[in-house]
């Protein structure tokens, strides 16, 4: 009998336990079976660096700097002249002179050159783009000259993929022919269709730090601004049954869609499923919960790619609508002011903080930064935004009628070139970023779940939250406080993997001195993408710079050991030898490896980005002949060593 009672008290606890370990179970063996490792094909398993290759592209070709790039799926490998069907996708970059330009879509090509396994950069605290690569199926990459390759006569793909991609060609040609402005045409893209490869990486630097990203990141609110148009437009149908379900059908219809169209992001998808939950259930006259609409959409995309959930845009894009959810109709009713401008101007702040409050957990974990200015930035963008959405909309509609189509272009350019100078404006304005914070994931969930326990005594009064929520900040700051303990006794050197550039830092507590090439010196791309995600992680601020000479080389003391960073010929007649601790190859310098090492004998030898893989070759074999220890840093990663306690040693 007391069994049977504790088993009617707890029966709905332990229902929910048994219901959350299925679910785990379930997506535990979603990963696996999403795994294509596991698969008894995939091109890991079969393929040789000799083999033959057919590779059919998954994308039209995408022009870069210096190369076309374009996604491929492998299908089979021929080792031997035997034909192996294969599972596996490629990144391919071709030369921009010879047929690439002949490839679309579905294009099918040999070639017989080695693909290279996609390895990361290896510095401190760089995205991890190979388990990023490797979650989208993709593992190998080959980089093809116009003579290493052939097309074939064989085109594969589907016919609604290759019509999705045709329409996109020509939304993106008319916004070019229509909107004048590079940067302007640049947003338009990225607004529309999500296409973000004319987009300049300043401009797209100055939305982040303005908190306004998500409006050049195709999201739920551009769906959500069709969607309303949508059922603005057709609302002259009717009321009759017949023309709900009509109406029903071209909504769902056109947002399924436009989803494709925009690459269907997880964001988008969810906001698409939503969508279709709502109004499937305004058809069959069901009121449906906000909470187990988004669920429903969490779970379908889980259960079609469980990899989502590792997703940043699936992240924000479900956090800031549960924080809406929760946030804001509390946030709403702090404030009623009679006025019809103020009244919308608040909703749309209330709108903004809500979303602001769940998602700051995962914008500081992933980008290390928070907006100051979000609110301000929000007031003016995403309406000015929405009329330009608004605008390109209807600029597709009346395109054939060049006339119109050329005012309406010309409005909306001036529109999105408001919005960017706006942007740029913000941007300036002092202190427009907390930047450079690192927080562990450990520290992420503690403060998401201190923001859900404040907001759970806050609207319930539920003092036992209150508690926990002070306990979950104690730690919170405990572990930040260890950090910035931690952070300033390290005393380390970082040799970075930069392709065609030197870069070194020499870390005392938190301050750096900065090592190497001009070009990684100056605040821009390279040193944003390579250098600075370190010291975000290592919490270093730079303080010196020792910029490095062409082909000079260049002495150092760094710690307690002498450096030589190699950049021209040694002169082999010395009759002394050079006294180096570690030796720093950089810049290819001329000359035989073995009979550099005859006069320099150091107890380490690095071999930086700067350097062909010829001449790495070269290095390797000289001291592996002489058995001396060499890392290569464009094979292995960063070289990283934790130097003694502080010394006198500067460079």
């Amino acid at each position: 009998a007391l069994v049977a009672w504790l088993m009617m008290k707890w029966r709905p606890l332990l229902s929910s336990l048994l219901l959350s370990l299925a679910l785990c179970l379930l997506g535990m063996a979603l990963v696996q079976w999403r795994d294509l490792r596991q698969d008894k094909s995939f091109i890991g398993r079969h393929y040789k660096k000799t083999d033959w290759v057919m590779a059919t592209l998954l994308e039209p070709p995408v022009p870069k700097a210096k190369s076309i790039k374009a996604d491929a799926s492998v299908h089979i490998v021929l080792p031997d002249g035997k034909l192996i069907p294969v599972k596996g996708n490629i990144i391919l970059y071709l030369e921009k002179t010879g047929n690439a330009a002949a490839l679309t879509y579905g294009s099918t090509i040999v070639f017989r050159k080695a693909l290279q396994p996609i390895r990361n950069a290896g510095n401190p605290g760089s995205f991890d783009y190979a388990a990023y690569a490797a979650r989208q199926g993709i593992f190998y990459q080959a980089f093809l000259k116009q003579n290493e390759y052939r097309k074939t006569a064989f085109v594969q793909g589907n016919h609604f993929q290759r019509q999705l991609f045709n329409i996109r060609q020509w939304v993106l040609q008319r916004l070019v022919q229509y909107i004048k402005s590079p940067d302007a045409s640049g947003v338009a893209q990225a607004l529309l269709i999500g296409y973000r490869g004319d987009l300049d990486k300043a401009l797209v630097e100055q939305y982040a730090n303005t908190g306004v990203v998500h409006i050049i990141a195709i999201s739920g609110m551009h769906l959500g601004m069709i969607y309303t148009l949508l059922l603005v437009l057709l609302k002259p149908l009717g009321q009759s049954r017949q023309m709900q379900v009509l109406r029903l059908v071209i909504v769902l219809a056109i947002i399924w869609l436009f989803s494709f169209l925009t690459g269907a992001a997880p964001s988008i998808t969810r906001a698409a499923i939503m969508f279709t939950l709502l109004s499937v259930g305004q058809l069959l006259y069901k009121n449906s919960s906000i909470y187990n609409t988004l669920s429903a959409a969490a779970i379908l995309l889980l259960l079609i790619n469980p990899y989502n959930l590792w997703d940043v845009g699936f992240q924000l894009s479900f956090a800031a609508v549960l924080s809406i959810a929760v946030f804001y109709q509390p946030i709403l009713h702090w404030w009623t002011p009679k006025n019809w401008l103020l009244s919308k101007l608040w909703q749309l702040m209330a709108v903004t903080i809500a979303a602001q409050l769940l998602t700051l957990p995962f914008g500081v974990y992933h980008f290390h930064q928070f907006p100051v200015y979000f609110l301000l930035a929000n007031l003016v963008a995403v309406p000015l935004s929405g009329l330009a959405l608004y605008g390109l909309l209807l600029l597709l509609a009346f395109c054939w009628w060049p006339a119109a189509a050329s005012a309406i272009g010309w409005l909306t350019a001036q529109m999105l070139v408001a919005l960017n100078l706006f942007i740029q404006w913000v941007n300036g304005l002092p202190f427009t970023t907390l930047s450079h914070i690192q927080i562990s994931l450990l520290q992420a969930a503690l403060l998401l779940l201190l923001i859900l326990l404040l907001a759970w005594w806050g609207l319930r009064r539920y003092q036992p939250a209150l508690v926990a929520g002070l306990a979950s900040l104690v730690l919170f700051v405990a572990m930040q406080t260890w950090r910035v303990y931690h952070d300033s006794r390290q005393h380390l050197l970082v040799v970075y993997n930069i392709p065609q550039y030197t870069g070194i830092d020499y870390l005392q507590g938190r301050q750096s001195t900065f090592v190497g090439d001009t070009a990684i010196a100056l605040p821009g791309f390279l040193q944003n993408f390579h250098v600075l995600p370190s010291r975000i992680l290592l919490q270093s601020k730079p303080h010196r710079q020792l910029l490095l000479q062409s082909k000079t080389n260049t002495e150092l003391t760094i710690g307690q050991q002498r450096w030589l960073i190699l950049r021209s010929q040694i002169d082999y007649r010395r009759s002394k030898e050079v006294q180096a601790d570690v030796l720093l190859v950089s810049g290819n310098p001329p000359g035989n490896p073995a009979r550099v090492l005859s006069v320099i004998k150091p107890r380490q030898i690095i071999i930086d980005g700067s350097n062909s893989s010829g001449r790495i070759a070269r290095w390797k074999s000289a001291a592996d002949s002489l058995h001396l220890r060499l890392h290569s840093v464009p094979d292995q990663g960063a070289y990283v060593v934790h130097l003694p306690a502080f010394g006198p040693g500067h460079p």
